[in-house]
């Protein structure tokens, strides 16, 4: 998680809100970042502990916390001009504007989403970080970052799929098997996994570096094509190769093409569209 935290400027912090300090700390700090602000008071049981898992929130979420104490009357022009209605109450501040008020305790499952669309947690920045490595081929740099996060939550679904990708990129197709056939269809990564699995020979072959000859490279875009989801243009590229060299490679581009049949399933348009041009092309 250190390597990630990194990448990104914190500003993660609780701070005092007073009429002295509010430009600044607010208005200002809200053209960068959202701000949010909470109401509390001593005398309401429910707003410490509320204010306490806010504070935990800023930190996993990375956002400046703003307490205006309703106990003071100094801050009475505050709760005016925010037209507080009652304790505990949170006004999030963009650019300069109240954008969101979040009146009452809230469950921390339901804060912490409402808090998201101004926010993103730690564990989204991680991840996306990581999407971001393996979309650009930096396979090395991802795969141990996904070892450190996985040797503490072993079990995160996300977190095994990107690692499969991973494994899939530097060509360690064993490794990435062995984790997606582990997936089930009660994981929302299901589809995704058993698309990984069944195209592994493809994502293998997109691995390689240095392809040379002109079927290899034919053979490899086509792969590339099929990984991508681009079906129909990966079927066309395999049914030319096949035109052109049906031998290369002991039969590849066929067996390919048999390959994307069975990913496809064989009522799907495009099964059928290209099982007759091969059987077409196989008997002339």
């Amino acid at each position: 998680m250190n390597i990630v935290n990194s990448i990104f400027t914190r500003m993660a912090k609780v701070v005092q809100i007073t009429a002295e300090n509010f430009e600044t700390e607010v208005i200002q700090a809200s053209e960068t970042r959202a701000v949010a602000i909470l109401f509390s008071s001593a005398e309401y049981p429910d707003c410490a502990p509320y204010s306490q898992l806010l504070g935990q929130l800023s930190t996993s979420m990375d956002f400046t916390l703003g307490v205006v104490s309703c106990d003071d009357r100094e801050n009475m022009r505050l709760i005016q001009m925010f037209r507080v209605q009652s304790v505990p109450e949170i006004h999030i501040v963009e650019k300069g504007q109240i954008a969101d008020v979040i009146q009452g305790v809230l469950p921390e499952a339901d804060l912490k989403k409402r808090l998201e669309k101004f926010y993103v947690s730690d564990e989204a920045k991680f991840q996306m970080a990581l999407e971001d490595a393996i979309a650009q081929k930096n396979f090395d740099q991802a795969l141990p970052m996904l070892n450190e996060a996985l040797s503490k939550t072993p079990n995160d679904k996300k977190l095994q799929l990107l690692w499969a990708k991973a494994n899939l990129g530097l060509g360690d197709t064993a490794k990435a098997k062995d984790i997606l056939s582990k997936f089930t269809e009660a994981d929302d990564q299901y589809r995704e996994a058993k698309s990984l699995l069944e195209l592994l020979d493809f994502h293998a072959e997109v691995a390689k570096k240095d392809v040379q000859g002109k079927e290899a490279i034919v053979y490899h875009e086509a792969c590339k094509l099929a990984c991508e989801e681009q079906f129909e243009d990966a079927l066309q590229a395999f049914l030319n190769l096949f035109v052109e060299a049906p031998d290369w490679n002991d039969g590849a581009a066929k067996k390919a093409m048999l390959t994307l049949f069975g990913v496809l399933g064989p009522k799907h348009e495009l099964t059928w569209k290209y099982r007759a041009k091969l059987n077409t092309m196989m008997f002339i």
